[in-house]
Formats: structure tokens, C-alpha cells, sequence
């Protein structure tokens, strides 16, 4: 009986020590912003903010905030530590955000001057190139994020990503002199190779809150 204790409380502490040691390297690596190491992302802790996720530790837990608004930061915490606890300081950045935006100056563009055209000769089920012609005097910051419709039944359908913790790398391409940019997208990394069909590309832009810009139509046969 004494020896299963000792077993049991032998065992019990490696977990703890581990778990020191775990909380310790990953709290070091969070603190410079980095994702921790010793996780395992949480399958319900995906959220559809602009790509927050959470991760359980041994006995910790980490949220990798990247909202759709900016929000970018990396909180540590016990496993009680929830997302809404943060939510003041989600909305302070926000307010700010916005408040940023409406003390520049107004830019002189419109999503009217923007067309996207599918290019037809790389359409295949895995990807396609399209040309986004920004017209605009001042034009839009370019991301490489992008959604894709389908036509179902004379209606727009949006597809669903195949992971539900697809997330996007920040950064914003220019158009060139002849207010042109051309992007090859990975259609099969995001949503896995296209069935037949008619679809098209959507790409979301900021122009006093979020808007969608949609290319013409392209058919895989």
C-alpha cells in the first residue's frame, strides 16, 4: 500500500515539475509574442474573430488573439482564463482603431474604381491568378486573403474553409504603375481541390468597415 503511494505521489510529481517546467518556457516564449511550444490547440477554441485561437497546457492555457480589427496579442493564463475576459481590452483597441481611421484624412478612393478578373487560362480545381485593377488615386492596401463562391441553384453560396483555423500572414501588396496586381491563390490549401461548377473569388477590403470586391465567374469542368 506505502509503495503505491509512493508510486502515485512520485508520479503526480513529474506531472507538477513538468508542468513548471512547461508554463515556464512557454511563458517566456508568449512574452516575445511567439506561439508556446508544450500546447495542443483546443478544437472548440477557434474563433471566427479574424483568427483567434486557443491552446491547453499542462495546467495553463494560452489565447492567440488576431482579430479581424488588429487585435494581435498573445495572453497566458489557468485553464479558467477565458476569451471574454479580455474583451475591454479587445474593445479599447478597437475604439481606437476606428477613431484612428476617422482622424486621417479621407481618401480619395471607391470600390466602384476596383475590378477583380479570373484569369481563364489558370483555372484549375487546385488554384487560379487573378488581376485586381485598383483605378483609384489613393489605392487599396491588397491582403492575401480571399474567399470563393459557389452558384447553387442561380444563388451565391460560400464555401466552407476545410480547417476552421485557416488564418491569414499580415501583409498588404500595392498595385503598380498600371494600377494592376496579379495573385496566384492556393484554392486547395484552403478549401481542398473544387468539384464542377461555376464559382468566383471574393476579396475582402476596408473602406469604412469590411466590404467584399467579387471577380467575374469561372467554371470548372
Amino acid at each position: 500500500m506505502k509503495k503505491g503511494l509512493k508510486i502515485c505521489f512520485s508520479i503526480i510529481g513529474v506531472i507538477v515539475i513538468l508542468g513548471i517546467a512547461f508554463f515556464v518556457i512557454d511563458y517566456n516564449i508568449v512574452k516575445k509574442q511567439e506561439k508556446p511550444i508544450f500546447c495542443i490547440k483546443n478544437p472548440a477554441g477557434i474563433y471566427r474573430d479574424g483568427g483567434t485561437i486557443e491552446y491547453f497546457g499542462l495546467g495553463y492555457k494560452v489565447i492567440d488573439f488576431n482579430t479581424s480589427a488588429g487585435f494581435d496579442d498573445i495572453k497566458i493564463g489557468t485553464w479558467f482564463m477565458d476569451y471574454n475576459d479580455f474583451e475591454e481590452e479587445r474593445n479599447a483597441y478597437e475604439k481606437k482603431f476606428e477613431e484612428n481611421l476617422q482622424s486621417n484624412e479621407e481618401f480619395n478612393r471607391s470600390p466602384e474604381n476596383v475590378t477583380i478578373e479570373v484569369d481563364n487560362t489558370t483555372v484549375s480545381p487546385e488554384s487560379v491568378s487573378i488581376t485586381i485593377t485598383d483605378n483609384n488615386e489613393e489605392p487599396y492596401g491588397w491582403g492575401v486573403e480571399f474567399k470563393v463562391q459557389q452558384k447553387v441553384n442561380e444563388e451565391w453560396v460560400e464555401l466552407q474553409y476545410i480547417y476552421d483555423d485557416s488564418t491569414w500572414i499580415d501583409i498588404a501588396y500595392e498595385v503598380n504603375e498600371d494600377h494592376q496586381l496579379t495573385l496566384k491563390l492556393d484554392i486547395e490549401q484552403y478549401y481542398g481541390k473544387l468539384s464542377n461548377g461555376i464559382y468566383r473569388i471574393v476579396k475582402p477590403i476596408y473602406d469604412n468597415g469590411y466590404i467584399d470586391i467579387y471577380s467575374n465567374e469561372f467554371e470548372i469542368k
